[in-house]
């Protein structure tokens, strides 16, 4: 039993040095010159998000790498169309959608424990949070479009230009 619970203040301090970070509102598009559009590379898209007093999210984006490669089909989970959720949509040049994603709640995620009694499914609320998302640059995607999935419709973050 301490054991478990030792476990789960280890947990949680990672993922609260992981929020540790400042953040400042981005709405319009911002401009990524060093991606090339080129077949075989996949990008990662690093943000941070925090949610503000009057309750609102502002993102920024404050990374981007680029490595040769393919990520293999199925590597990135997909999660489930909810309230709360990020859906990421990557757009070409001509604005139509060539695939999109979801991405689990950064600022809320579910913390997995075992105990002797089982598996126990806390959900944690953080203040700021930092979330990447990664993707193959086959040289259609010209954009990444990021929404806040909301029960009647999708709130828009922020969108970047490659």
């Amino acid at each position: 039993m301490k054991m478990s619970f030792y476990f789960q203040i280890f947990i949680v301090s990672i993922l609260l040095l992981n929020c540790d970070s400042q953040t400042s509102v981005v709405k319009e598009n911002t401009s990524i010159p060093t991606i090339k559009k080129s077949e075989n590379n996949i990008v990662y898209l690093f943000f941070e998000i925090e949610k503000t007093a009057s309750g609102t999210e502002q993102v920024k984006h404050t990374d981007t790498k680029t490595t040769e490669g393919i990520l293999k089909i199925g590597s990135v989970e997909n999660k489930e169309n909810l309230p709360g959720n990020i859906a990421v949509t990557f757009l070409a040049k001509d604005g139509k959608i060539i695939s999109e994603q979801i991405i689990e709640d950064p600022l809320n995620p579910i913390m997995e424990t075992y105990s002797e009694e089982g598996l126990n499914r806390e959900k944690l609320k953080f203040p700021k949070a930092e979330f990447s998302i990664r993707f193959n640059q086959t040289g259609e995607i010209s954009s990444v479009q990021l929404e806040k999935i909301t029960a009647n419709s999708k709130n828009h973050l922020i969108t970047i230009k490659l």
